[in-house]
């Protein structure tokens, strides 16, 4: 993705005229739009100011997202869902969604994903042994443990078992967004 369709999808997500960002960024309505058209870049300075604007990283606005796909593990629809706009946002649209530990398998199959959100009780698998699983498979892949579940015992177990992540529900979406963030600095 190129910086100047980066900053139209951000400006249209956060409902903002190319005059309203221009005022903002202190710059003229014609250079957004030569950025937009690609007729022109921001320097680096403008680059970190966009970026705090839109509340991305530059490595985001540059289209450097180092995670390509994941794959949400949950049975509850409203957690796929949550965790689906999370991502969204982030400039991801390649997600797949599975219900339970067979569908997880049968995905894993056919694609290697970058993270993994997995909730650890499913109506067919236990999760931690899912978890062991996806490890053992490819090392690579990232596993954000999500369950309702708030033990420490659970929590070490998970972790022993190479979880790179664990958040309970309910969570709310900075915990998400700390997770890939931390996640994407691990990854590049």
């Amino acid at each position: 993705m190129d910086i100047g369709h980066k900053i139209l999808m951000l400006r249209k997500q956060h409902n903002i005229t190319q005059e309203k960002l221009a005022a903002e960024m202190g710059v003229s309505i014609a250079a957004v739009s030569k950025w937009e058209t690609k007729n022109s870049m921001p320097d680096i300075m403008m680059l970190c100011a966009l970026a705090d604007f839109f509340e991305v990283t530059t490595d985001e606005l540059l289209g450097r997202n180092k995670m390509g796909e994941f794959l949400i593990c949950d049975d509850a629809r409203v957690v796929r869902e949550a965790l689906c706009h999370i991502i969204a946002k982030t400039g991801c649209s390649k997600i797949i969604f599975t219900e339970n530990g067979c569908q997880l398998l049968a995905a894993l199959e056919k694609k290697s994903p970058d993270v993994v959100f997995l909730d650890l009780h499913l109506p067919d698998a236990d999760g931690l042994e899912l978890l062991r699983q996806i490890k053992a498979r490819d090392g690579k892949i990232k596993v954000v443990v999500i369950t309702a579940d708030a033990s420490e015992q659970t929590k070490n177990r998970a972790v022993e078992a190479g979880a790179d992540a664990y958040v309970t529900k309910p969570f709310l979406p900075e915990q998400i967004e700390l997770v890939l963030s931390t996640l994407q600095t691990e990854i590049m």
